[in-house]
């Protein structure tokens, strides 16, 4: 501010002349710049033919040397005052003689001159004298007329006129040679120039001062401007001319002399606002870049970034989720760049609107409708504006990071405004939420962009920098609010006392480094920003959908006649579906076009490798080799190595037992966000995984699948199941509908799968039975639908496969897995039979048409009954596609030698053969006409299939003596006629050979044997006392044993089948495992003493042969 006082004290004090004379002879020509070009030359131009040659300079040679030589002779020989006058003249354009002002046009200052004379000056505009001369030209009255050129311009072109002069001068220096006195003269009129610069810039900070717009006459509408006008400057139709206007040398100039002034805020403020405000005006439709360019070119200076965050909109005190994206500077950029339709509808409308919404189109792109728009045209139009927005995204990172760099109050003003977008977008993180009360996509997209790029050096496939993240950072820092957020593994009040506790002991925490800052705030920009979007999509999806189905549905029935007598008011119910699924479908096209781009989809998975990455490392905490509290060198990890599978360093299959604290009090939507990001990616666009290894995710979830403990809630172990199925779908359908590419080619590459995989999943097949949620029945049998997918397309791959033979060995464990296969095999195949058989009686009734008259309530209840048939079609298919993969685990697991022991447990082995009889009754029994059904593969209901594998299951373990007598003993579905039927219905199909069909029969032989032996033991011990009987089942106990809480005596087998599905005594309800079990040998000594009496006394009294049979 001083520079600038004295520079306006100095001006204050030139003199002005009052003479209505001198006025007079002070007339502007209205003439355009440069419009004469022999009237405006330079001093040092070439002249025109016709102009008079200087003295100095002789008749121009023919030979270029000695004419340059002559031109430096001339210009050294011309005297100093002299040669200023002439330069200073032309680069203001004004002069002190009436001839040069009547033959070049220039502006004639008669009240220099008289001020000149009186003080018997020459009459020359010399370095001494060129403010004077330049504050007349500004104080000119005639620079207030409404067409005049504003004052800035005017300074703006004598600017440009001083660089034409030095340039002229530096080329005489270097083609008169390297003469001493041509250098030394030179050198002197470039800084005479120089010298006119920094008159000129200081003057142009003087006509930007807000406090002082009335200093020189200007057009009413400039001065009104004020500062503002230069932002019209910054705003040119395009960047060439933005650059004639505002040269970012002459910009450099006039903020070196702003720098440190108390009102260059101010300046800024009306600068930026003006830029802003045209941002709100626009689209990626319209003409974005010119507010954009503008506001990149002005932040590329650094004074001016480090004012804007100065500026009282940079993060006003009073916003809330909608004005948050007009109110701040950088709301209007982060709202109005992007394809999202919700910032502004027209989007959808202008690149996605179709030409026939009430066609017949029914075109589809990348599996989904999209009516009668052109799939070639719509990918196009999506690419080109995908490039657009990249283009436009860099730019406004550029911004921000330009404000980052400015200095520490930049960098926290960033900061700031980030967590700002996060606090007032909170609701965005439920499952449902008013869109009226959150920002648009658009604005929390483009942030979550910003916040990737932030990230962008510490992604690197290495993970050098993990250790920069600090695990405590929520612990110290109030950015991020997540005190109403579920913890991975810490009740409430632990983590509170655990907080506590930290903060106890760290009274004076440093401040979190950038890194930390960053990569916190994206992980909450993801959450808050792209996983609701991602929400939002697959409900968008499922809504058109519904309404492809409704209009197909209508069409159909305006096809058919049904329409009589109502065809108008249907025919517009018609039209406005029709509007509703083509408005859905441009929304979705819009949507898509930046939630689905690959390039992006990319980034954000980078980000959450990293992610991941980092949460192993904060479950890693406690470890010798993990650097904690956060230290400035690096781990003692590979975690490239680690990343990739390999040890790395650390041991993540057997973690502790006790997760570390900073991993347990973290929120989970983290872990949820991960899981949910590669589910969508799975959905909409698996062939995404093919050039995107899931190394990271392997490495992840196997950690945490192997050490169960760490993960609270069980939804998130079964997402990650989840994921870990689609991995096993098909990549692609050709058009013949082969199903082509594969995914699963991970499990067998990655050294974490091939060891763990296996167990992990067949444990947390185990324990999904007991997950502590009311849902957890119906969840268990999804979760285990995902895992029986995954062991089936590994079950080939014999390192797998030895794991499963491996697991089990582990007799315990294995019989309790197959026993809850057995119950989930049991259950969903009953439920589908039974669904299917109400679903036939169903489609009988519903093929009676209703009557021509029928009432109201005829035509309702034929509704409820459609309704219910729906909800039945969708419960079979559901239950049969559980239970057909249940049956096929059996199957394959029942062929191998190795795995059949835990099959002949005792719990297990009769249920098994209760099961399978069952079933198989229901599929070849007298009834199973009531599971014939319309379109059976609808409901992936094949019965012939379910036959052969049920079939099979039985010739597997055909050779064991335990199966054959567990078969025998089932006395409620066993029929050896079953079999019979089985065998012909196989041999007309073809499903099995006729070696494979005798080994049938010669098991159900040996079954005969057994049930004919079985009748005779019970014949010989006759009427079994109540005592000796089993509670449950009512058999004579084997093996009794005392239940310690009820006090009731059961045979062993029976509390071990029971205890395998529900981990309670079955008289009391209280908890209860085997081990506490108490052998009941008294009463065991007298079941066999009983059963030795009663066979001794049928020996003694044989019963005659029945000779008659």
């Amino acid at each position: 501010m001083k520079r600038l006082a004295k520079l306006n004290a100095a001006a204050t004090d030139a003199p002005r002349s009052t003479s209505a004379n001198e006025q007079q002879h002070g007339s502007v020509s209205q003439s355009k710049e440069g419009s004469l070009k022999e009237k405006n030359q330079s001093p040092l131009s070439p002249k025109p033919k016709s102009s008079a040659v200087p003295s100095s300079i002789s008749k121009p040679s023919t030979s270029p040397s000695s004419s340059s030589h002559r031109i430096a002779d001339a210009f050294v020989s011309k005297n100093d005052d002299v040669w200023e006058n002439e330069a200073f003249e032309y680069v203001f354009h004004c002069t002190l003689s009436l001839e040069v002002s009547s033959r070049k046009q220039y502006v004639y200052l008669a009240d220099v001159l008289v001020e000149l004379e009186r003080e018997a000056s020459p009459p020359l505009i010399t370095s001494e004298h060129a403010e004077r001369a330049l504050y007349a030209r500004l104080s000119l009255p005639q620079n207030a007329s409404p067409d005049a050129q504003p004052l800035f311009d005017y300074l703006v072109a004598s600017w440009r006129r001083c660089n034409e002069t030095k340039a002229q001068v530096s080329a005489i220096l270097e083609k008169g040679g390297n003469r001493p006195e041509l250098k030394h003269t030179a050198q002197h009129r470039l800084g005479a120039v120089d010298g006119v610069k920094n008159l000129i810039s200081n003057y142009a900070a003087l006509l930007v001062n807000p406090d002082m717009t009335a200093m020189f006459p200007q057009p009413q509408r400039i001065t009104e401007l004020g500062p503002a006008y230069l932002a019209s400057k910054l705003l040119a139709s395009d960047a060439y001319e933005a650059e004639e206007t505002l040269p970012r040398e002459f910009f450099d100039s006039l903020l070196a002399r702003l720098e440190g002034e108390d009102y260059l805020d101010q300046i800024v403020s009306q600068i930026v606002n003006s830029i802003v405000a045209q941002m709100r005006e626009q689209n990626i439709a319209k003409d974005y870049q010119t507010p954009l360019r503008a506001m990149t070119t002005l932040v590329s200076y650094k004074p001016i970034a480090a004012a804007i965050p100065r500026l009282s909109n940079w993060n006003p005190a009073t916003m809330n989720a909608k004005t948050i994206e007009v109110l701040p500077i950088l709301g209007p950029f982060l709202s109005r760049l992007s394809a999202f339709p919700d910032a502004d509808p027209t989007i959808a409308d202008h690149y996605f609107a179709s030409s026939d919404p009430f066609g017949e189109g029914h075109a589809r792109l990348d599996g989904v409708h999209i009516g009668s728009r052109n799939p070639g045209d719509v990918r196009a139009t999506m690419e080109s504006l995908r490039g657009v927005l990249e283009s436009a995204e860099r730019n406004l990172f550029n911004i921000t990071m330009n404000i980052v760099k400015s200095g520490p109050n930049g960098k926290e003003s960033v900061l700031s405004f980030l967590a700002r977008i996060i606090s007032l977008n909170k609701r965005r993180g439920r499952m449902q939420f008013d869109p009226r009360e959150v920002s648009s996509n658009a604005f929390v997209f483009n942030a979550v962009q910003l916040g990737l790029r932030f990230c962008e050096p510490i992604m690197e496939p290495k993970y050098s920098k993990l250790h920069l993240i600090d695990p405590d950072y929520f612990n110290h820092s109030q950015r991020i609010d997540i005190s109403d957020s579920t913890r991975i593994n810490a009740e409430k009040d632990v983590w509170e006392r655990d907080l506590h506790d930290w903060q106890q002991a760290n009274p004076n925490p440093q401040p979190p480094n950038f890194v930390s800052d960053v990569f916190y705030l994206t992980l909450a920009l993801h959450h808050y920003g792209l996983i609701s979007i991602m929400r939002q999509y697959s409900a968008l999806v499922k809504q058109i959908e519904n309404l492809r189905k409704q209009v197909d549905k209508m069409k159909a029935e305006r096809d058919s006649g049904a329409w009589q007598g109502h065809h108008r008011m249907n025919g517009q119910l018609l039209k406005r579906f029709q509007e509703q699924l083509d408005k859905a479908v441009a929304f979705r096209l819009s949507m898509e076009t930046s939630l689905r781009d690959r390039a992006k989809l990319e980034v954000s998975m980078r980000f959450y490798n990293l992610a991941m990455m980092w949460l192993l490392r904060c479950a890693s905490i406690g470890s010798s080799v993990i650097r904690y509290p956060a230290e400035k060198s690096a781990d003692h990890v590979d975690w490239a190595s680690v990343a990739r599978g390999g040890p790395g360093g650390l041991s993540l299959n057997t973690l502790p037992e006790r997760p570390p604290k900073p991993f347990s009090a973290l929120p989970e939507w983290i872990i949820e966000d991960i899981c949910e990001f590669f589910l969508f990616i799975g959905r909409f666009d698996l062939p995404f995984f093919e050039n995107n290894p899931r190394d990271e995710f392997l490495t992840f979830s196997s950690t945490l699948l192997g050490n169960p403990q760490y993960v609270k809630n069980p939804h998130l172990k079964s997402h990650l199941v989840e994921i870990l199925y689609t991995f096993t779908w098909p990549l692609w359908r050709t058009q013949s509908g082969e199903l082509m590419g594969r995914l699963d080619d991970v499990f067998s590459t990655h050294p974490l799968a091939r060891a763990h995989l296996v167990s992990n999943l067949m444990r947390f097949y185990v324990d999904v039975e007991h997950t502590g949620v009311s849902s957890q029945f119906y969840d268990k049998f999804n979760i285990r639908y995902n895992i029986s997918q995954i062991l089936k397309k590994i079950w080939g791959d014999p390192s797998h496969r030895s794991k499963i033979v491996e697991k089990s060995q582990d007799l315990e464990f294995f019989v309790r897995f197959v026993a809850l296969l057995m119950n989930d095999t049991t259950y969903l195949l009953d439920e589908s039979l039974s669904k299917l058989k109400q679903i036939q009686q169903l489609q009988h009734e519903l093929t009676e048409p209703l009557p021509a008259n029928a009432s109201q309530a005829m035509i309702q209840r034929r509704e409820e009954r459609n309704g219910l048939l729906q909800q039945l079609e969708d419960q079979a298919l559901s239950y049969m596609s559980l239970g057909n993969e249940t049956v096929h685990m059996l199957q394959y697991m029942t062929a191998d030698s190795e795995i059949v022991q835990p099959f002949m447990a005792a719990e297990i082995v009769e249920r098994l053969a209760a099961m399978l009889d069952y079933n198989l009754a229901a599929l070849v029994g007298p009834r199973c006409t009531e599971l014939k059904v319309k379109d059976p593969a609808k409901y992936r209901f094949d019965p012939k299939s379910l036959l052969k594998e049920l079939i099979e299951i039985y010739l597997h373990l055909a050779h064991r003596t335990e199966f054959i007598e567990a078969v025998a003993k089932d006395q409620r579905s066993y029929d050896k006629r079953l079999f019979t039927r089985a065998s012909d219905i196989l041999k007309r199909n073809m499903l099995k050979s006729e070696t494979e069909l005798e080994d049938l029969l010669h098991f159900v032989q040996k079954v005969e044997d057994s049930v004919r032996s079985s009748q005779a033991e019970d014949e010989e011990l006759g009427e079994i006392p109540e005592e000796f009987t089993d509670p449950l089942l009512y058999h004579l106990m084997e093996d009794p044993v005392i239940l310690p809480g009820s006090g009731v005596s059961i045979d062993r087998s029976t509390i071990k089948t029971h205890l395998l599905s529900d981990a309670h005594d079955p008289f009391n309800r209280q908890p209860l495992s085997i081990e506490e079990v108490v052998p009941n040998e008294e009463l065991r000594i007298r079941i066999q003493e009983w059963r030795g009496s009663r066979r001794g006394r049928v020996q003694a009294n044989p019963v005659p042969m029945d000779t008659d049979s």
